[in-house]
């Protein structure tokens, strides 16, 4: 799980017994940011796979297999390495 959808859970939780803070609200902002950041990117990497497979091009649709499997839905270090 990203880190950001964790702590979107804990903000949204926090928000039934309370209202959020400007700040934790400015934190959930965020986090749905990147999340739909995430999102978008994914789409992508499927509507690829897609027309790969349309066009019968398995070497590029296997590729984009293997950017999906990838998928850095674990956050990312700070050099951009790889997942944590």
């Amino acid at each position: 799980m990203h880190p950001a959808h964790r702590r979107m859970a804990e903000l949204w939780t926090i928000n039934r017994k309370r209202k959020l803070t400007q700040e934790e609200q400015t934190e959930l902002d965020q986090c749905l940011q990147v999340n739909a950041k995430l999102c978008w990117e994914m789409a992508c990497l499927e509507n690829a796979s897609l027309l790969a497979s349309m066009t019968r091009d398995t070497d590029w649709q296997h590729e984009i297999c293997r950017q999906i499997d990838g998928f850095p839905w674990q956050a990312k270090r700070p050099d951009h390495q790889g997942p944590v």
